[in-house]
């Protein structure tokens, strides 16, 4: 996707299916992956359900991920993400988004 075009990351795997959705991934898979960057988005808060994400990643698993270990596990704002169109001004929010969470 485009976070890897604008910003120059690099996919973790090859093999892992694009989607315009993100990815269900279990925490054993991202630990299997290691992230160095996790970029998380809550699609419950998105769509107005209560939000324990963050709580969420609190786990003995992620805490060994080198994302976690380097503070570098970013929430993004998931009815941004979610539910906002293509449109110019919506993708300028996210790539300011993410240029504010990674400084």
């Amino acid at each position: 996707g485009y976070v890897y075009d604008i910003y120059g990351f690099t996919p973790v795997s090859d093999d892992i299916e694009a989607s315009s959705h993100g990815s269900d991934f279990g925490f054993e898979s991202i630990l299997k992956f290691d992230p160095e960057v996790l970029f998380v988005i809550d699609r419950t808060a998105a769509v107005g359900g209560q939000s324990n994400i963050e709580a969420d990643m609190e786990n003995d698993i992620i805490k060994k991920t080198k994302a976690y270990k380097n503070g570098k596990i970013v929430y993004l704002d998931g009815p941004l993400w979610y539910l906002a169109g293509g449109g110019l001004q919506s993708e300028m929010m996210k790539i300011e988004e993410i240029l504010d969470e990674l400084k």
